[in-house]
C-alpha cells in the first residue's frame, strides 16, 4: 500500500485547524484512521482489515469529535426531498445504520448511512451544496454501541 504524505498531512493539518481529536477516513478499500492528543502529535495509522487500536484513559474524557466526511464528488441533499424534513439535524442522536444524507453521482441518488452510533455536533455543509472527496460533512460524537 502507497501512503500518500501530503495527503496525510493535509488530513493532519485540517484536523488540527478543526479541533478535531479523531478522523476515520476511507475511500474504496484504503481505510486511514487518525488521532490526535494534546500531548502528542496525530498518530496516523493505514490499515484495510484491523478495527482502531483502543486506548483506555485513566480519567473520564470528553467524547471524541470526529469528521464524516464524503466519499467522492456529488451533491449532498438533507432530506429526501425539497419539502421533507432532514434526516438528521443537530443534537441527533443516530443509529448505526441510519440515513445521514442523500449524496447525488451522475443523476444516481444515494441515501449515505453512519457507519457508527453516534451525536450530531455540527452539519457543515448546506443542502445542495455541491461536494468532492473529503469534503466535512458533518462533526459528530461516537458513541458507544
Amino acid at each position: 500500500m502507497n501512503i500518500d504524505l501530503t495527503h496525510l498531512e493535509t488530513l493532519m493539518a485540517r484536523m488540527a485547524q478543526l479541533g478535531i481529536a479523531e478522523l476515520d477516513y476511507r475511500q474504496g478499500d484504503e481505510r486511514i484512521h487518525l488521532v490526535r492528543t494534546a500531548t502528542q502529535p496525530a498518530a496516523p495509522t493505514a490499515n484495510t482489515d484491523a478495527p482502531p487500536a483502543l486506548s483506555v484513559p485513566s480519567v473520564p474524557a470528553a467524547p471524541a469529535q470526529t469528521i464524516i466526511a464524503a466519499p467522492m464528488h456529488g451533491q449532498f441533499y438533507a432530506a429526501a426531498a425539497p419539502d421533507a424534513p432532514p434526516f438528521v439535524q443537530v443534537g441527533d442522536t443516530v443509529s448505526e445504520g441510519q440515513t445521514l444524507y442523500i449524496l447525488e453521482v451522475m443523476k444516481t441518488l444515494s441515501r449515505m448511512e453512519a457507519e457508527y452510533p453516534c451525536r450530531i455536533v455540527e452539519i457543515l455543509v448546506t443542502n445542495g451544496q455541491p461536494v468532492e472527496p473529503e469534503t466535512p460533512l458533518f462533526r459528530v460524537e461516537r458513541l458507544n454501541a
